[in-house]
């Protein structure tokens, strides 16, 4: 294999490659990238068996077709170092190495066992959905916050996705609080899939750049695979039951306020610096947030509302609030509560399409 690619491409596509190979194994295999050069196309491919990802360069011109398996960390280190000037690769079969060679530096790495690396699955059929790649990324962070990405208990660590002909919805759980979101998609049938919290992180920042572009998603019964901009992405689903989140959503309430986002975000942020627990007190144009701390004292702070509805004292995790309010755009929020220990609803005004439910906390400050 030889070929001369531009440095600036091949080490962008590369350092999206990278992100699938293993970093802790006893597969050596799976620590590198597999790279083939055919029909004027160059495919770098990296799997850790979890996630795999197969990006395509373009502007590569090939002079010997062929493949090979080079150490990934240091392919892409090196690639990336490199100048902004056509980099010629030429794998020596008789020498088991690869040259890297640029304007003023050549570089010999040696190659890992072609016959080693892993065959993919491919996806032939399943549910296919398509969806703006950004409007995705949205959606993935304004739920995985409530996840737990390192729980043994598999609905904690991933992410629910209910797929129906006009949405999608992702629910997320960390059981002390619940996180949906709605996004618009087209999808040719209705499923459900739970995904893992590490590979919804390099979904969207894989595809979630482009604010245009429309990807490509396919879910069969154990993998998820998208593809969209010259990158192919699969991950293992997680094979868990998720709850029934619903029985979980407040239905009928006992009052509501609508506040300023900004202002509730200042004044949890300054109570924070007391204490991640608070206490706040409802009962008419200001809600009143309490907190104290044995070494570090006690604050209260004002924020006007409008208030309807009884009056109530209720506790939270400051950090749980602000999750939320740092991820939606609403410039009010609609917060409905029922009583001091059911879960309270929050959502930006106006807005349906993203909702937080959120447990209280038990208080005595």
């Amino acid at each position: 294999m030889r070929i001369i690619c531009i440095q600036d491409e091949l080490s962008r596509y590369l350092q999206i490659a990278v992100k699938a190979i293993a970093t802790k194994t006893t597969l050596p295999i799976l620590t590198g990238i597999y790279l083939e050069a055919k029909d004027g196309n160059l495919k770098c491919l990296a799997t850790d068996l979890e996630v795999a990802i197969e990006v395509n360069v373009p502007n590569v011109q090939i002079i010997t077709p062929g493949s090979v398996v080079v150490s990934g960390k240091t392919f892409v280190d090196i690639i990336r170092h490199l100048p902004p000037v056509p980099v010629e690769i030429d794998y020596d079969e008789s020498a088991k190495q690869v040259s890297i060679v640029s304007k003023h530096s050549v570089y010999q790495i040696p190659v890992l066992p072609e016959e080693e690396f892993p065959t993919l699955p491919e996806i032939k059929s399943g549910n296919t959905v398509e969806l703006k790649g950004e409007e995705l990324k949205e959606a993935i962070h304004q739920t995985i916050f409530a996840t737990l990405a390192d729980d043994p208990r598999p609905f904690l660590s991933s992410i629910l996705w209910e797929i129906s002909p006009e949405k999608i919805r992702l629910v997320a759980t960390d059981v002390n609080r619940l996180a949906i979101k709605d996004i618009v998609a087209k999808s040719s049938d209705q499923s459900s899939a739970l995904v893992p919290v590490r590979a919804l992180r390099e979904i969207a920042n894989i595809f979630g750049g482009n604010h245009e572009a429309n990807i490509e998603v396919i879910f069969n019964e154990k993998l998820i695979y998208i593809k969209g901009g010259g990158v192919k992405f699969s991950s293992r689903l997680v094979e868990a039951q998720f709850p029934r989140y619903e029985a979980v959503i407040p239905k009928d309430f006992s009052g509501s306020i609508v506040v300023d986002r900004n202002d509730l975000i200042n004044a949890l942020e300054r109570t924070a610096l007391v204490s991640n627990s608070i206490k706040i007190s409802l009962a008419g144009p200001e809600m009143v947030i309490n907190a104290k701390e044995p070494d570090k004292g006690n604050c209260r702070e004002e924020v006007e509302v409008d208030f309807n509805g009884k009056e109530l004292e209720i506790g939270f995790n400051v950090r749980f609030l602000l999750d939320f309010l740092k991820t939606t755009r609403e410039e009010k929020i609609v917060f409905k509560y029922v009583q001091e220990q059911k879960p309270a609803l929050v959502q930006g005004q106006g807005n349906e399409n993203y909702i937080y439910v959120v447990m209280p906390l038990k208080l005595s400050v």
